[in-house]
């Protein structure tokens, strides 16, 4: 019998494995979960874009008619049609949106048809880099308007370059206007150790005799030229000391006067405004968004923006860090170089002293040491926590004795280097990521441990070791982290993991962290909510058809928690931190039952209540407990202080609501041992 039904595979966490499954999923799952991440919302909710747009596109259509000629407006990447409708509505004389993302130009043909616009605007389903011009082309003749937003955090990434290029040469008039118009980058070196610990690994000191050294691969090694998108304005203004003032580093010209480079380098020599250390370089950029640069859209920072007190929230251009080759030192009132280098889709920066004689262009950052390929940035912060260390240091110290044996189960940790250094026998890990192997056993030579530290590429292959050189596990450690992990319980791999290894182990073996607890609170988002949220009524146009479109396939394929770093995210408690379910890692996992609980978070203060954030405590011993979630204790009326190594879950309520004090929000949490799922529902 035939079977005309399609299947796709989703990649998913598996705790019990510490690896990425796959699931089956019916044919039209990739389908709805690339509508569910289009992330289009973000966008709509940002007004000042929106408004700025609006204006720009208006002014335009206006000098058109100026100049005696039809303003004909092309739109590229139309999304919602939102563009293309103002256009309309400003007085254009025709309009053509091209979107070449099959399910948005299908709601944008909706969307438009639904404010009226139907006939007003020819949509054409392709990338603009596709679409002929002329007789029988999709467009009969060339625009002289465009308006286009192809830009991402770091203004190019998105392809912008070869976009502008391509509908310069074959798409538009000589003449023509486009908005925006102009774009300028900027950048700003910074003193911070904070930022440093995103990037260069530190040692880690173990007790007053020895320590974790760095391998000098990993010290010399330029790493990556990646960007580290962020919220800079969730830095504190105690947590970086600005070297220089905000220089511009690139102009770039959208108008097609000339062309845009597709590589191209810059120098800019300044004074340092303040003595330091050159340890991180901020980006952001802003546009005209007009002809003359009357209207100004900023991405800067506070501190630096022209309108700080109307700046807009916005999660779709943040602002960025890149690193220096090496750290420099300068004095205030020095000279120093800033190099910037950008090819079609990336940039990278640099810094240099005046008297170096470096002027020639820095050459795109390669990690040859790996580390900075297999550990993430929150990672690489992770590792150099030295207070997170020495918490693990004491739990060890009171265990550890010169015939311990000790099993490490975390991805990419110092934990088997630091249980080897305290004296431990023998110290068995597992690194199944091929990278992080690597690194880990330089570490290891480095530190003089290639004797003591075993790595194992699988936890079966680790289990066989103990079971046929017939050792008795004495000590069991983990962060826990796993590469695998994308929400906080995934890591209850650890778990799983020193389940396998207790019939191996001593009668009184120690398992650190002997325990975890899930913990949450009810919050209200002063902006995270938007990222799911109806934008409804957008600058006077109707987009519930594209609210639902994202409804219904967020319905089918989102989780109803997902990760985030909640740090770059204020919110303020709504409610008492409550315990939702605590794990007893010194019991087998495979031994206990489905657990089901449901906690019902009171609210103690009036507010909006858009969203409930979840997290794990683990308690190290008696004495000792690791927070991967809030650092401080919340009171209720607080913005929390959010663990920055690590993603919380989140679930965002679709509808935010207004709450009283005595209302309550029921949370009920269902854990199955047997397949490691966390399941919830919210009443």
């Amino acid at each position: 019998m035939s079977n005309d039904m399609s299947y796709v595979f989703r990649s998913t966490c598996n705790p019990v494995t510490g690896q990425q499954d796959w699931v089956v999923e019916d044919e039209n799952f990739d389908y709805n979960q690339e509508i569910a991440r289009s992330a289009y919302a973000d966008m709509l909710h940002d007004t000042e874009r929106n408004k700025k747009y609006d204006i720009a596109l208006r002014k335009a259509i206006e000098e058109m008619h100026r100049r005696g000629k039809p303003a004909n407006v092309l739109d590229i990447g139309t999304g919602t049609g939102l563009l293309s409708m103002m256009a309309v509505r400003s007085g254009a004389d025709s309009v053509t949106a091209c979107e070449a993302f099959t399910p948005m130009a299908d709601c944008a043909r909706k969307v438009i048809e639904e404010n009226g616009f139907g006939g007003k605007i020819l949509l054409i389903p392709k990338r603009s880099t596709d679409i002929e011009v002329g007789i029988g082309g999709d467009m009969t003749q060339r625009a002289n308007i465009l308006v286009t937003e192809v830009f991402d955090t770091e203004l190019i990434g998105e392809g912008g370059i070869s976009t502008f290029n391509h509908a310069h040469k074959y798409l538009l008039d000589d003449d023509c206007i486009v908005v925006p118009s102009r774009g300028r980058m900027y950048m700003q070196v910074v003193d911070s150790q904070l930022v440093e610990r995103w990037h260069n690994l530190k040692r880690i000191k173990v007790n007053d005799s020895a320590s974790i050294e760095i391998p000098a691969e990993v010290r010399q090694c330029l790493g990556v030229a990646s960007v580290h998108d962020i919220q800079l304005d969730q830095l504190r203004t105690d947590q970086f000391t600005p070297i220089t003032k905000p220089e511009k580093i690139f102009d770039f010209d959208f108008t097609g006067k000339p062309l845009l480079q597709e590589d191209r380098c810059s120098v800019k020599t300044v004074l340092a405004e303040n003595s330091g250390l050159c340890h991180g370089i901020f980006m952001w950029w802003d546009l005209d968004m007009d002809q003359c640069g009357d209207v100004l859209l900023s991405c800067a920072p506070r501190w630096a923006h022209p309108e700080p007190e109307k700046m807009p929230w916005r999660d779709h251009w943040m602002q960025a860090c890149y690193y220096p080759r090496k750290i420099v030192g300068v004095d205030k009132g020095e000279q120093i170089r800033i190099h910037g280098c950008h090819d079609e889709y990336s940039l990278w920066f640099d810094v240099s002293k005046q008297e170096s004689g470096e002027n020639s262009a820095p050459e795109r950052p390669v990690c040859r040491c790996r580390a900075h390929i297999a550990f993430s940035r929150s990672r690489i912060q992770s590792l150099n926590n030295q207070t997170t260390y020495d918490k693990y240091i004491k739990a060890l110290e009171k265990v550890i004795t010169s015939e311990s044996v000790c099993v490490s189960l975390s991805d990419g940790s110092y934990l088997p280097l630091i249980a080897a250094k305290l004296g431990c026998k023998k110290v068995l890990t597992v690194e199944s990521n091929l990278l992080s192997k690597k690194v880990l056993q330089s570490y290891a030579n480095t530190n003089n441990l290639g004797n003591f530290v075993t790595i194992f590429d699988s936890l079966e292959l680790m289990n066989e070791h103990i079971e046929n050189q017939n050792l008795k596990i004495d000590v069991i450690v983990g962060e826990p982290f796993f590469y695998s992990s994308l929400l906080p319980w995934h890591n209850l791999h650890f778990w799983y993991g020193a389940s396998t290894i207790l019939e191996h182990s001593s009668p009184d073996v120690h398992i650190i962290p002997k325990s975890a607890t899930m913990k949450c609170v009810a919050l209200d988002f002063d902006d995270l909510g938007k990222i799911r949220a109806p934008v409804g009524i957008c600058e006077g146009f109707n987009l519930d058809t594209f609210d639902k479109t994202i409804a219904k396939a967020s319905d089918l394929v989102d989780a109803l928690v997902e990760p985030q770093p909640l740090w770059e995210y204020p919110s303020i408690a709504l409610t008492a931190v409550s315990d939702v379910i605590s794990f007893d890692f010194k019991k087998n996992v495979y031994h206990t039952f489905t657990e089901k609980c449901t906690k019902k978070l009171e609210f103690e203060r009036k507010g909006r209540c858009n969203g409930v954030a979840f997290w794990m405590e683990y308690e190290l011993d008696d004495d000792e407990h690791v927070s991967r979630g809030t650092l401080k204790p919340l009171n209720v009326g607080n913005k929390p202080t959010w663990d920055i190594e690590t993603q919380q879950g989140v679930h965002l309520l679709k509808q935010p609501f207004n709450v009283q004090v005595g209302a309550a929000l029921n949370i009920d949490v269902e854990f199955k041992p047997d397949n490691g799922d966390v399941k919830f529902s919210f009443k």
